[in-house]
């Protein structure tokens, strides 16, 4: 392996991210697995616990909707929901919740990423919820997936990726180590399987991420040289209407062997039914309009606006000063009926009292908002 090229890129790539990183993430451990959570929606994951070695440096979705047009890690996700543990969670013992943008660079598609990672106190496992939310102002149809950059016992190179077809686990190991780890798609076929030997930049490339992701085909087997694997897998393209979200689940579990990763994977499918059963008995849609208080208020810098469509409307959520001027659009945009939230990040004004003002076609309304710095 490059030991030295790796290096520089590896340095050089965490000076570009450290302030999305380093000060927006969290993580879960239970002895049998460890999880972390980055700002830009990097998934870390360890066997036992967050001390122990990395298995996999990297995981993070990807989504494609062209071949110059693919959501990734590197070179697009910008953090806009603080990533923080969920207090009480619905559905786990632990959860973790974060959200990444395309604000880094600006570049399409203009997709919201939102990832709620789900763990329980026992179990070498976890499942992982992404729910992406399109901002584009056409429907596009997207191809959702993931890469993984494998780090098994703590190192680069000469691991396997390996299609498990039975149970349709991906397996990723380094023989003759004792750890595993699977990725499997939970709520949907796993249409595409391909692996790369890693170099640098491949993430920088709209049209060779496009080529991986919409790969036709599931290769079985992956050995990697020195520099490691990069795998790429795809689910089949879903539509997403304007302002509408898709959501894809994913199954990651660890183990001492392939069996005993397989049957941690179990224990995740089992979690998943679970919390798609709940999940599948819809909230009714609200009966009238509604904008609700921010919270927090007051604030700093961040707080969260959620307002209540009806029906399907067309939405103007504006901020503006105490002299009424403009400073921040947040929604500009058809969006479906339901009850729907907004980040406001303040980080760019100043302390004092603001407004915000929703306006849709039959309906408008106006409330107060403090940012105190």
């Amino acid at each position: 392996m490059n030991y030295m090229l790796r290096f520089a890129a590896a340095i050089l790539f965490l000076f570009i991210v450290f302030q999305a990183e380093i000060f927006s993430q969290d993580f879960f451990e239970n002895g049998e697995i460890g999880i972390t959570l980055s700002g830009a929606g990097r998934i870390r994951v360890y066997k036992d616990s967050t001390g122990a070695p990395r298995q996999i440096d990297r995981s993070s979705i990807l989504v494609g909707t062209g071949p110059n047009s693919v959501f990734g890690y590197n070179q697009d996700a910008q953090n806009e929901d603080s990533v923080r543990m969920i207090q009480n969670p619905q559905f786990s013992d632990f959860e973790i919740y974060g959200s990444a943008n395309n604000s880094y660079a600006n570049l399409p598609p203009n997709v919201l990423s939102k990832a709620n990672i789900y763990g329980w106190l026992t179990g070498g496992f976890a499942v992982v919820k992404y729910t992406v939310i399109s901002r584009e102002t056409l429907p596009v149809d997207a191809y959702l997936g993931m890469e993984i950059i494998p780090q098994i016992n703590g190192s680069y190179g000469l691991e396997s990726v390996r299609w498990l077809p039975i149970p349709q686990i991906i397996s990723i190991y380094r023989t003759p180590e004792a750890s595993y780890v699977g990725y499997k798609l939970l709520s949907t076929p796993l249409r595409s399987l391909t692996s790369i030997e890693w170099y640098a930049g491949y993430d920088t490339v709209d049209p060779d991420l496009w080529g991986w992701l919409t790969y036709n085909g599931i290769d079985s087997l992956y050995d990697s040289g020195g520099d490691g694997a990069v795998a790429f897998f795809s689910q089949n393209p879903v539509n997403i209407p304007v302002g509408d979200s898709t959501i894809m689940y994913v199954g990651i579990s660890v183990g001492d062997s392939e069996s005993e990763m397989v049957s941690n994977m179990n224990l995740a499918i089992a979690k998943y039914n679970l919390i798609t059963d709940v999940e599948a008995t819809p909230d009714p849609l609200p009966s009238a309009y509604n904008l609700q208080q921010n919270y927090p208020n007051p604030f700093n810098p961040v707080t969260t606006i959620k307002f209540s469509l009806p029906q399907t409307d067309k939405v103007s959520l504006k901020v503006y000063d105490m002299l009424g001027n403009e400073v921040s659009e947040l929604i500009n945009q058809t969006i479906t009926a339901g009850v729907h939230d907004v980040t406001f990040n303040a980080s760019s004004l100043s302390s004092g009292t603001y407004f915000y003002r929703i306006i849709t076609g039959t309906y408008s309304e106006t409330k107060k908002m403090t940012l105190i710095k």
